[in-house]
């Protein structure tokens, strides 16, 4: 077996996916108490969820290139697990980003509405093995991607013009 660039997509993918997995055990079962440490490390677990983001556009981009229907349904299902778990995160980090998720808004909607309506699309396109429109559900991630990233560069500036 041949390994194609979707292969290395989705094993970096799956190594995400445990990342945000202790994440959330950290965030979600044991929350930390609020300190600089913490702060710091919300900071760069935002980070790498907007990545993640990008390279789940990058995935579902890759899609309408791929024939094998397991390799197809991988992808979805990795790509809707690790959106699922970053609409966990984000509420249960938002006590120590530098933003409020209110204050996020992607294509005139809440970015967790939003997101929320991505992972809808993608676990309807499970069953189908096919995305409606992925060149629009791409865009959209990138654009969730951006904002998440603008709002971290405005909450670093504040940080650092407070200190």
């Amino acid at each position: 077996m041949e390994i194609y660039p979707i292969h290395l997509l989705l094993s970096r993918l799956e190594e995400e996916i445990e990342y945000q997995q202790k994440i959330a055990t950290t965030y979600l079962v044991g929350t930390p108490r609020y300190s600089q440490e913490v702060v710091e490390n919300v900071h760069e677990t935002l980070k790498r969820i907007s990545s993640n983001i990008k390279l789940v556009s990058l995935i579902l981009g890759e899609l309408e290139e791929i024939q094998e229907k397991e390799l197809r349904e991988e992808a979805l299902i990795l790509s809707s697990e690790s959106l699922s778990l970053i609409s966990l995160l984000l509420p249960a980090m938002e006590r120590f980003s530098p933003f409020f998720l209110q204050e996020i808004k992607v294509e005139n909607k809440p970015i967790l509405e939003r997101l929320e309506e991505v992972i809808a699309e993608i676990e309807n396109a499970i069953e189908k093995l096919e995305l409606s429109s992925s060149v629009n559900l791409t865009r959209t991630l990138e654009n969730l991607a951006s904002s998440l990233e603008i709002h971290l560069q405005k909450g670093k500036k504040i940080a650092e013009s407070e200190i």
